[in-house]
């Protein structure tokens, strides 16, 4: 197979399995906040958060480690598997620990404190089936993750949905997802020997300092790269509450859905990225700048159409009273999302050239930002204050992932000037507004395709057409 035919078709089932994973999760989010309510909602995704947090610790890096560096390793693999599977159990029963310890500890309702012990099961569960999935990513071998990231995720939201037709209680429900969960591991653990056969899961600590010594970095990025994302609810759950947590995450969970599109193509392009800044730099770079560019393009839309349209995308998925306050923190959103699509490149084009230490203290320092803003705004305006502190932390790393790769990147964002996208920004956000205004949001279609089909014809070069259409941005890498 071709180098082109390949990463298209890793590109085309990393696209599936995230959106399998993503579609899924919205879906029962969504189910769960519309009929159990914005404080059973809020009990669920305080357990949830928790779980995800110690996910991450448990990966640790590890996952990332995995699938750049196994295409280095592969007359080593299993020797290498073996090394960081020893690492990662060890994770893995640590954070299981923590997550029962969190549920003793916490002045949590007795409902929340019971979800994060059947959560715990959860996190090992997920943690472990993501490992085996970097496996399949580092052996460029996809399209096992997309199929078992479709019977895991598809198959929880149909059980679950009978479960909530009869209107059991969420604590079943969770059970239910735990297990479901294992069922996963389990179909993934057939796959990875089937990838290699020869595959062990033995304990192997020989030369494990200097593999910690290499995965911290990387291990603790992870932790704070997503923690400056959400440590927003971990504290609205100390200081404000269940309900709160509930309101709050009713948009955290919508905007995951456009979030997906860089996640995608960053996961699809990191192993390719990574062999191309030591096998071919100017390629490297041109792969960046036309992901920087697609990133850009999309995500002015999306972000002027979700700002214009809070309101009516929150009354027609939650409905119009109990689910009101999540408005402005759509809109607050509505511009995280830009900042972080314009952004994600850059993050990439630092990890692939050896510079994770420095995107790791970026958001690290993000980290303490966040909290410390919150400490004060929290308190006094809930969950208003803790959107715009996300708002300001994501901007943060942004302008610092820019300025990190200037000498790489210094002409890609001159798009920003270019005559052409200023006046068409100024064109389809008077379009939503005006939409907003008459209350047929449903035209927004229009607006939507006619900026597409100026910023093919008139922001991007012949070349760039023919790379978007044909791919061949990545043709021979």
């Amino acid at each position: 197979m071709s180098e082109l035919k390949k990463i298209s078709r890793n590109s085309i089932f990393s696209f599936l399995s995230t959106f399998f994973r993503l579609f899924a999760n919205v879906i029962l989010f969504w189910l769960i906040a519309r009929y159990y309510g914005k404080e059973i909602f809020g009990q669920f995704t305080i357990a949830q958060t928790f779980a995800s947090f110690f996910v991450l610790f448990a990966d640790f890096g590890l996952d990332v480690l995995l699938t750049t560096e196994l295409p280095r390793n592969l007359n080593n693999s299993n020797n290498f598997f073996n090394k960081l599977f020893s690492i990662k159990l060890i994770l893995s029963f640590l954070s299981f620990c923590g997550m029962i310890i969190v549920s003793f500890i916490s002045n949590f309702s007795t409902q929340v404190r019971d979800l994060l012990i059947i959560f715990s099961f959860y996190a090992v569960l997920t943690t472990l089936t993501n490992f085996l999935f970097a496996l399949f990513r580092g052996n460029e071998k996809f399209e096992y993750e997309a199929k078992v990231s479709f019977l895991t995720n598809f198959g929880a939201l149909f059980v679950v949905c009978i479960f909530m037709l009869i209107k059991e209680d969420i604590i079943i429900i969770s059970i239910v997802f735990a297990f479901i969960r294992l069922m996963g591991l389990l179909v993934t653990l057939s796959y990875a020997f089937h990838i290699q056969p020869n595959i062990s899961f033995k304990l192997n600590f020989n030369s494990s300092s200097v593999v910690i010594k290499k995965v911290l970095i990387f291990g603790l990025f992870l932790i704070f790269g997503n923690l400056y994302f959400q440590l927003d609810t971990i504290l609205l759950s100390f200081w404000k509450g269940e309900e709160s947590v509930g309101v709050y995450q009713s948009v955290f969970r919508l905007i995951l859905l456009p979030l997906f599109i860089p996640d995608i193509l960053v996961n699809s392009l990191m192993p390719t990225q990574s062999r191309l800044n030591s096998e071919n730099f100017e390629k490297w770079k041109t792969v960046g700048f036309l992901l920087n560019k697609f990133l850009i393009i999309i995500s002015i839309p999306l972000s002027i159409s979700i700002f214009f349209s809070s309101e009516q995308l929150i009354h027609l998925i939650y409905g119009k009273k109990e689910y009101a306050q999540a408005i402005p923190i759509l809109k607050i959103f509505s511009m995280i999302i830009f900042v972080r699509f314009i952004s994600e490149t850059h993050g990439l084009m630092l990890t692939t050239s050896n510079r994770q230490k420095k995107r790791m203290l970026v958001v690290l320092f993000a980290t303490i930002i966040n909290f410390v803003i919150n400490w004060f705004v929290i308190p006094k305006f809930g969950i208003n204050g803790a959107a715009i502190t996300s708002l300001i932390t994501n901007t943060f790393v942004s302008v610092l992932f820019i300025y990190l790769t200037k000498h790489e990147t210094g002409s890609w964002n001159k798009i920003f000037i270019n005559p052409t996208l200023i006046i068409v920004v100024i064109l389809i956000s008077a379009s939503f507004w005006i939409i907003n205004i008459l209350g047929v949001w449903y035209l927004g279609v229009i607006p939507f395709t006619l900026y597409f089909i100026i910023a093919f014809k008139k922001l991007l070069t012949e070349n760039e057409k023919k790379y978007f259409s044909e791919l061949k941005f990545i043709k021979n890498y």
